[in-house]
Parts: C-alpha cells; sequence; structure tokens
C-alpha cells in the first residue's frame, strides 16, 4: 500500500456517501498542488473528504484545509433526513464535534482550519486565493449557485475545482451540483473537465 492509499484508507473510516476511486483521485489532486496550497472545502459533514485533501497536505509538509460548514445538519430538503441519521447513529448531538474527534484521531487537526457557518457568510469575508475548491455542500440549485458564484472567483487561474454529488439523472430538489456542472464547467473558462464516478474535476482555465 502507497502513501496515497493509506490516506485513502484513512478517510474511510469516517462515515461519508463519497465511495470508489473518486476517494483516490481527490487525494491525488489535493498532493498535485503546489508548495503551500489553499484548499476550500464547501460542506465537510463529517470529514471524509477533508481526510483526503488534508491527509494529502500532511504527506507534502504544507498547505491548509479550510473547512467550510455551517454544522448543522442543514441543506436541501433530500439530504437533511440523512444527515440527522447519521449524526444519531454517531451517538453524538454534534455534529461539529464528530467532525473534530475525525480530524483527531486521524492527525490531521494542524492541517486544517474550520470556519463555521454558511458558504455564503463565510465567503463574503474571503479574500485569498485558492489553489483547490471542493463544493459539497447545500445540493438544492439555489444553494449550489450561491457556493459556486461565492467561491469561484476565488480560484486561481489553473486552480482544480470539484463538485461532488453529480448524477446522470439526481432527484428532484437534489439536482443543483447536477445542473451547475452542466451549465458551467465548460470551455473555454473550464478545461480537463472529466467526471469520476459522481465527482467532477475540472481546471480553471481564466
Amino acid at each position: 500500500m502507497n502513501d496515497i492509499q493509506r490516506v485513502v484508507a484513512a478517510a474511510t473510516t469516517v462515515f461519508g456517501w463519497r465511495e470508489g476511486e473518486a476517494l483516490t483521485e481527490i487525494a491525488l489532486a489535493s498532493w498535485g498542488l503546489p508548495v503551500d496550497a489553499t484548499i476550500v472545502e464547501v460542506g465537510t459533514f463529517m470529514g471524509r473528504s477533508s481526510a483526503l485533501l488534508a491527509g494529502a497536505r500532511k504527506l507534502r509538509g504544507s498547505g491548509r484545509v479550510h473547512c467550510v460548514d455551517p454544522f448543522d445538519c442543514s441543506g436541501d430538503e433530500f439530504s437533511i433526513p440523512h444527515y440527522f441519521s447519521a449524526l444519531k447513529a454517531t451517538g453524538s448531538h454534534s455534529l461539529e464535534d464528530v467532525f473534530r474527534q475525525n480530524m483527531s484521531r486521524l492527525g490531521l487537526e494542524s492541517w486544517i482550519e474550520v470556519h463555521k457557518g454558511t458558504s455564503r457568510d463565510v465567503g463574503a469575508h474571503w479574500s485569498s486565493p485558492i489553489d483547490l475548491l471542493l463544493l459539497d455542500g447545500d445540493q438544492c440549485a439555489e444553494g449550489a449557485w450561491q457556493a459556486f458564484e461565492t467561491w469561484a472567483p476565488h480560484l486561481m487561474k489553473g486552480g482544480t475545482i470539484i463538485i461532488g454529488n453529480v448524477h446522470d439523472h439526481p432527484s428532484p430538489g437534489h439536482d443543483g451540483n447536477s445542473r451547475l456542472t452542466i451549465e458551467e464547467l465548460k470551455p473555454p473558462r473550464y478545461s480537463s473537465v472529466r467526471r469520476v464516478d459522481s465527482t467532477v474535476f475540472a481546471i480553471k482555465a481564466f
């Protein structure tokens, strides 16, 4: 087992819905960024993708993963019951506590910075260029667009954007990221667009 495989294996000990080859691709995308990379993840839940991003940067020895989430199990109507059910299964009443415990258990707390709040509220005060942006928060159309419009302008030219939960036939009201990908992640503004399982990767061209 190589280092990236170990990062992926550790991340899968955190509850989450992202599976398959996309896990490795997210870790590799983070690992391949330059020294002192700035990564923003919108929608962290319990931290499976956070562990992929931060674990890869730990291997590199530099960089920071900024985790943006209100930690209140809010989101689109389709997702909310699943969020609360998963939280209840942990025996905890605090999603933030579960997330922080997962990061501590994996030795990643010094590689992340938590920004507790909505995507829009946190983004309103953001000014730093971003090397990698992962969007996987509110999946309704309005929520997905708000996150994209808030954060994509901060993504550097040549930076990587990753959008989760993209499906050919998404559930109504849970299709924001799927629609966003079709309408926005296309040339000439974005290049090298590819989908791995239900996760889309692209490079910001300008």
